[in-house]
């Protein structure tokens, strides 16, 4: 009889949950005459199950059924779409149940990605799909236009589509400098959790939990356009406030700047080079003349040449001397190196 009713429970939940997202756990403990504690028990197998999801906390809890969240819709990117308008009405409504700091990131991100496919892939639709679980939320958001790496290659002339991404992680980039102050996904990857940008063939990923970056050989290489992929916890404490500040300052007259980067040396090798050259260094210098404040995150790289940190901390450094270059996670022999080219005060 117990296990016949924790059946029925649990039909009872999802057929209910629909029509009473809020006051669920009061409507079945009545229904059932069994404790409150008893239906929570019964919603907490269902989350892990992946059959519901559970947004909010304390008093602003609902639960939704996992197919009333997860949507797949096509656009054309035409003149009339419209990334606010896109959102508003057909996203916003899901959306609404999460806490004000995740709403804010996602509402961020959707805007930023959605505009980028509208002005910068040169596409003729885009798809958008979110997709939730019972602890995060995922968004994606793939066109089908040029795709961005070899985009940015191409407005920098630079060899290899590969060194898009070392610059793209910069910030600041942008090939319409008319309209948009590259921004965009520089604070877009880091507000997330998880963030992956792919396009024919390479793929070039954040985890901000972990703060780190990763390149990775996309699987499918013949697939046009470009693919984002956004996720977040949906109990996440991040403000998209707090990311903001810690790379915008305000200037002499009080407004405020994006001035500062944070740059994954790694990501600039192509192939199996090691750090030794001056071209290498200049690689990574470009664009750098754009911020005040430049943190150069020696994580994973084992040495570094006399050529590459002298151009970094020393020719760089004496064109730009207003620009201040700081260096983390730099192993011994890396820090040896810079700190013998660095200037003698």
């Amino acid at each position: 009889m117990i296990k016949n009713q924790a059946g029925e429970i649990r039909s009872y939940l999802l057929a209910k949950i629909p029509v009473h997202p809020k006051n669920i756990v009061a409507k079945a403990s009545k229904a059932f005459s069994c404790s409150r504690t008893t239906v929570h028990r019964h919603l907490n197998r269902l989350i892990r199950d992946g059959e519901i999801i559970k947004t909010g906390t304390t008093r602003q809890v609902q639960y939704f059924l996992k197919t009333e969240k997860n949507k797949k819709l096509i656009f054309l990117l035409n003149k009339e779409i419209a990334e606010d308008e896109v959102w508003k009405e057909n996203f916003l409504q899901d959306f609404k149940t999460l806490p004000k700091n995740v709403l804010e990131i996602c509402e961020y991100g959707f805007f930023e990605m959605l505009n980028n496919a509208i002005d910068h892939s040169e596409g003729t639709g885009v798809v958008i799909k979110t997709e939730w679980d019972s602890n995060a939320i995922n968004i994606r958001i793939q066109d089908d236009g040029v795709g961005i790496f070899r985009k940015i290659q191409k407005t920098l002339n630079l060899e290899v589509e590969r060194e898009s991404i070392l610059h793209l992680s910069k910030g600041k980039l942008t090939t319409d400098p008319g309209k948009h102050t590259g921004e965009g996904i520089f604070f877009t990857s880091h507000v997330f959790d998880h963030f992956c940008v792919t396009s024919r063939g390479l793929s070039y990923i954040r985890n901000s939990r972990e703060r780190d970056w990763f390149v990775e050989t996309a699987k499918n290489s013949n697939v046009p356009g470009t693919c984002l992929w956004l996720a977040i916890s949906l109990d996440s404490e991040r403000r998209l406030q707090d990311v903001f500040s810690e790379f915008i300052k305000e200037d002499s007259d009080g407004v405020p700047r994006f001035d500062k980067t944070h740059i994954v040396v790694r990501l600039s090798m192509l192939g199996d080079e090691r750090y030794v050259s001056r071209s290498q260094a200049r690689r990574i210098c470009l664009g750098l003349e754009k911020f005040k404040y430049v943190d150069l995150d020696f994580k994973d790289i084992s040495t570094a040449g006399q050529g590459f940190v002298d151009e970094v901390f020393r020719v760089f450094q004496s064109k730009y001397p207003n620009i201040k270059i700081e260096y983390t996670n730099a192993n011994d022999d890396v820090r040896f190196m810079i700190e013998r080219s660095l200037p003698i005060s």
